[in-house]
Formats: C-alpha cells, sequence, structure tokens
C-alpha cells in the first residue's frame, strides 16, 4: 500500500507540474486523449503485471499488439465488385457487334453501356440495339476492332438532391439480380462517358437510394459496386483474439514444461511476431478506412460528455467526503498498527486530491468578465478573449468614474483555436455614436462552458481492473500467482501446480495484449507493420514496475499499476507539451523510470530484511 501512495503522491506532483508548465494540459480535449492512452496502455500493462508478479517478463507485448492490429483491418478488408460488368470477348466495329464471355442476361434493348478497359472508345457510351444468344449490337458502331475488356451496363436514374430513384434492377456479373444495401457505393457516369465522383449508399427504400454526396450535374446514369467483405466482425475478432490466447499458450508452455527462461522464449517472440507480420501484409499499412463506424465505437465513442465545472466539482466532492469518511473508519488502527503513515496516508492523500479538483472547478465556474483596454483614438485594437466566449458588449466611458455606455453588443465565433475581438478606434466609435469616451471595456456576457467526454477505454479499463483485483486478490488461484512468485520452489512443495499458474499468467498476458491491439488499431484507424506497437512492451513494463510489481515476482497490486500507467502517459504527455523538454528524450526517461523503480524495489527489500533480522535478533535477545 505505501507503493500505491507513493506513486500516487508522484502522478499528483507531476500533473500539478505539467498543468503549471503549459496551459493546453487542462483543455478537455487533451484531457480526453490522455484518458483513453491511459486506458489502452493501462489494459496492456495489467497483463504484464500478472506475468511479473510470477517471476517471469514478457518482451513480445509489442509485437503481438502489431500482430492483432495489423491481423484484424487485413481480415476485415472489403472489397467493391462491379455490378452488370461482362467480359468482352470481341469488338466488331463493322456491324457493331459485342461479343461476351456468357449470355446476355441483364441487357435491355435500348439500354445504355460503357466499354471499360477495351482498346476502343473506352469513354463512349453506347445503345444497345439489338440482342443475340451471345452479344449484343450497340449504335453508333465502335471506333475500331478490338478483344478483351468489359462491359458494364450504366444504369438510368431520376435525381433528387443526394436521392437517386433507381430506373432498372443490378445485376451481378452472372446477370443475377442484385439488390443494392446501405455502404454499397454508385459510380455516376456522365454524359460524355466519363466516370465521376463514387458515393456511398446510406439509405435504400426500395429503389429510392439516399447517398453520402449530391449527384453531378449531367448525369447519365450510375454503375454499381458491391461490398463484399472478406471476413464477419464476430468471425476477424475470434482470430485475432484467439491468435493472441495461443501466443500466451505457447509461451507459458515453454516456459513450464521445457523450462526455458522467459526473457528469451518472449525475445524470440518480439521478432517471430513482428515478422510474421510484415510477411503477410507484405509491409503495406493496414486500415480499415471508412468502413465498420460501429466496430469503431469500442474504442472512439464516449460514454458522456459532462461539463468540465461539474464534473471536477462532483469528482472532488466525492473524493473530499469518500477520504474523510476512510480517514475517520481509520483512526482506531492508529494505536493497534502503529504508523500513521501507513494508516492514514491514503486517506489523507484522497482528501488532497478532492480539495485540489475543487478548487479547480470553482476556478472554472462561468462569471461575467471584464476587459480593460487601452483606447487608441486612430487605431483599432485586437482583445484575446477568454476560451468559449459566444457573446460580448464593448463599453465606453468619458472618465475616470464616468457611467459605462453600450457601444455594442455583438456574438463571437466559439472556436478551440485563439479567440479575439477588434475593437474599432475611438474616432470611429465617436462617429457611430457622439460622446467623450477616453475609455473602452469588453465585457463578456456569455461563454459556451467546456465539456469533457468520457472515453468507452476507460470503462473497458474499470472493468478489467476489476476483474483482475478480484481475480489476483480473492481467488485462490490469485493467491498461487503471488505464492509462486515469492518462491517457485516452496509453491510447488505445498501443492501447487505452478507449471498451470506460469501458463495462466501468460495465457492473460497475452490475452490483454490482443484486446489492447484490437482497440489501438481501431482508435487510430491504421497499423503499418514496421513499427506498431514498437516499445509497447515497455511502456508496460514500466507502469508495472512504477505500480509496485516486484521484479523478483510475488507482489503487486492492479490499482497501482493502473496509477503506473498513468503516471507514463502524464510523462509522455508532459514532454510534448512543454516547450522546454525535447520529445526525443522520451524514451530515455522511460529508461530512467524503469531503473529507477528496479533500485528502489532493491533498496526497499534489502530494508524490509534488515528490519525482520533485528525483530529476529531482538526476539532472541529476550
Amino acid at each position: 500500500m505505501k507503493q500505491v501512495v507513493g506513486i500516487f503522491s508522484l502522478l499528483l506532483f507531476v500533473f500539478v507540474a505539467t498543468a503549471l508548465m503549459s496551459d493546453a494540459f487542462l483543455k478537455p480535449f487533451n484531457l480526453e486523449n490522455l484518458m483513453k492512452r491511459t486506458a489502452l496502455f493501462g489494459i496492456i500493462s495489467i497483463g504484464v503485471a500478472f506475468v511479473i508478479i510470477t517471476g517471469g517478463i514478457d518482451l513480445s507485448v509489442g509485437s503481438i499488439i502489431c500482430l492483432v492490429g495489423c491481423g484484424l483491418p487485413f481480415l476485415l478488408q472489403v472489397e467493391y465488385v462491379a455490378l452488370g460488368e461482362v467480359s468482352v470477348s470481341r469488338v466488331t466495329a463493322s456491324t457493331g457487334t459485342i461479343e461476351l464471355a456468357r449470355p446476355p442476361n441483364g441487357f435491355s434493348q435500348g439500354d445504355r453501356v460503357r466499354l471499360i478497359g477495351s482498346a476502343t472508345d473506352n469513354d463512349r457510351l453506347y445503345r444497345v440495339s439489338g440482342i443475340g444468344s451471345t452479344g449484343i449490337n450497340v449504335a453508333p458502331r465502335p471506333g475500331s476492332d478490338a478483344t478483351g475488356g468489359r462491359l458494364a451496363v450504366v444504369h438510368p436514374v431520376e435525381v433528387d438532391g443526394a436521392t437517386l430513384v433507381l430506373g432498372k434492377p443490378f445485376t451481378d456479373r452472372d446477370g443475377v439480380g442484385h439488390r443494392m444495401a446501405p455502404r454499397d457505393r454508385l459510380t455516376f457516369v456522365l454524359e460524355d462517358g466519363r466516370e465521376g465522383a463514387t458515393a456511398r449508399i446510406v439509405s435504400v427504400d426500395g429503389d429510392r437510394m439516399g447517398l453520402s454526396e449530391s449527384a453531378p450535374e449531367q448525369l447519365a446514369g450510375v454503375l454499381g459496386l458491391a461490398r463484399r467483405p472478406w471476413t464477419s466482425v464476430p468471425v476477424a475478432l475470434a482470430i485475432v483474439l484467439g491468435a493472441s490466447l495461443a501466443i500466451g499458450l505457447f509461451h507459458g508452455l515453454l516456459i513450464a514444461r521445457l523450462k526455458l527462461q522467459p526473457f528469451v522464449v518472449t525475445l524470440c517472440g518480439l521478432l517471430l511476431y513482428r515478422g510474421i507480420t510484415r510477411g503477410f501484409t507484405q509491409d503495406q499499412t493496414q486500415g480499415l478506412i471508412d468502413e465498420y463506424p460501429t466496430l469503431k465505437l469500442i474504442a472512439t465513442a464516449e460514454l458522456a460528455r459532462i461539463p468540465l465545472v461539474w464534473g471536477l466539482l462532483a469528482a472532488g466532492g466525492v473524493l473530499l467526503v469518500g477520504g474523510s469518511a476512510w480517514a475517520w473508519l481509520s483512526r482506531r488502527r492508529l494505536a493497534g498498527e502503529g504508523t500513521l503513515l501507513g494508516v492514514m496516508a491514503v486517506p489523507v492523500s484522497t482528501v488532497l486530491l478532492g480539495l485540489c479538483l475543487l478548487v479547480w472547478g470553482v476556478g472554472e465556474m462561468p462569471s461575467q468578465e471584464t476587459i480593460a483596454i487601452e483606447a487608441d483614438r486612430e487605431q483599432s485594437v485586437r482583445v484575446d478573449l477568454p476560451e468559449g466566449t459566444s457573446r460580448v458588449r464593448v463599453e465606453a466611458a468619458a472618465g475616470e468614474g464616468a457611467q459605462w455606455q453600450t457601444i455594442d453588443e455583438t456574438d463571437v465565433a466559439v472556436s478551440e483555436a485563439r479567440q479575439e475581438l477588434i475593437v474599432p478606434s475611438l474616432k470611429t466609435i465617436v462617429e457611430a455614436k457622439p460622446g467623450e469616451w477616453t475609455q473602452l471595456r469588453v465585457v463578456v456576457l456569455e461563454r459556451v462552458e467546456p465539456e469533457i467526454g468520457l472515453p468507452a477505454p476507460l470503462m473497458i479499463l474499470l472493468v478489467v481492473g476489476v476483474l483482475a483485483s478480484v481475480f489476483l486478490n480473492h481467488t485462490i488461484y490469485g493467491r498461487y500467482l503471488l505464492a509462486m512468485g515469492n518462491n517457485e520452489e516452496a509453491a510447488l512443495y505445498s501443492g501447487i501446480h505452478t507449471g498451470r499458474m506460469i501458463v495462466l499468467a501468460y495465457v492473460i498476458c497475452a490475452g490483454l495484449a490482443g484486446l489492447g491491439g484490437v482497440l489501438f488499431v481501431l482508435d487510430i484507424n491504421s497499423a503499418q507493420p514496421v513499427d506498431f506497437g514498437n516499445f509497447y512492451e515497455l511502456y508496460a513494463i514500466a507502469a508495472a514496475v512504477l505500480g509496485g510489481c516486484s521484479l523478483r515476482g510475488g507482489e503487486g497490486t492492479i490499482l497501482g499499476v493502473v496509477i503506473g500507467a498513468a503516471l507514463m502517459r502524464v510523462l509522455k504527455n508532459m514532454i510534448t507539451l512543454v516547450d522546454w523538454m525535447p520529445t526525443y528524450i522520451e524514451y530515455a526517461i522511460i529508461g530512467a523510470v524503469i531503473l529507477a523503480g528496479v533500485i528502489v524495489d532493491e533498496l526497499v527489500k534489502r530494508a524490509a530484511a534488515r528490519r525482520r533480522l533485528q525483530r529476529i535478533r531482538g526476539g532472541d535477545a529476550e
């Protein structure tokens, strides 16, 4: 618990220091992003913590994230198959005949068609003048003979803004009817035969289709593209998450059965899984582009948006009341357990955090703000406005102590960027409203309260953290993991199947790495096999070590790991936002943090051993 208190205090210190050094740190957008990244790295750090608690290590976490993060969009690739296209065998210009590779099912007299990929008149539209058993006749006649290419029906439509009414049903390449569905696409064909933009279908009501953009002028018709995903979402998720669990099982068996060193096994995994990923993707960036918007909500959705002020006041009040109650209930333990720090540190830290949030919330409460202006008779003045200002009033006075008069009241466009108001010169103001004006000021009448969103990964972290904490501290298997980390040989002699516990720890670690990989790629929307997930294992190990997990095994708390992950993200955010800190020292800081954690762990172990030895000697002396 003391380690948790220490890391929490350090997190609070770094948080406040960063807020003082950078105005952008406390912006709602930055806080939302900070919460999301903390949640994502917290999930994989919890998995690494299970392995470290057993006395092991997993260096392959980043490569598992890369494998899953690239594998998911690879499996969910979407092809758009052209509808109504038929392969062309031969084009005979003299007779206007186009012979097809299959019977001309789906073609009708009077249809407009377009040759694609042929050597003759690619951008020209023809009209079907006759239909035979193996081909069609068109008018006007093609300009020259040719072989190969494809023939597509240009489907007539009636245009109503971004809505089209289809005049002829689509067919697939075999001539079988195809009903268009949302997320299929239409390519516009212009009267001169050229292809225009491609629009996505957003709604279908019979032959009426709503599109993502309006149709162009001079529209001759449309070509249909049917959406064909490689696999379904449940199957793809099952494959990538199943693969991550299988990797954990593989690691566990190698370590438990073959007695290989965890460092060697997972180091080989680090190279192997990234190499496999680069192989099946051919080093090409994998992404979901604009597909699967519902699936992406797992990582990008906001559970709620609340005004920043009320969120701060509510959180501060809960922590203040909860910490005070905790301190009051803990007072009786002082006499029995002795140390004030050990009993009251966490409750007092909670109370202090609550007070800080309350003060912050009060400072963010909206108020009518007045901005004095150094008036200039000839020049207009630019006035910086508080963030979120939506309405202001310009006032003028004839001298010190004179009554302020309204000159103008206007709305201001709200922007996340710098907001400013141009106040006219005194000469201009006097011309518009005569008076002996010598002083000007701007009164902020209305402000849009900043809101902060609670990202969905934060809820996933909460669920994973609670389940992991219950498993580790309140189940027999969690106790087995802790016991094995303290002394594997003693745990084995006491009847614990240590091999199964090792396998379990690595399966949990790889499974959470797989979950993290899914969330990372859904959030970022793309993954590059070369560097996706690089050094993520170091972030996770650093978070676990900072959170109280001993690299010797046998110690660690889930709460401490989550706080450690938060500290790592705040440190990275500080390096990014604070101007005088070079961003290229990020990895140096991570390395220093891990080294400091190991040194502190060793010193604490030695101090604890000395205290035990002193107690033993004191007992023997009595």
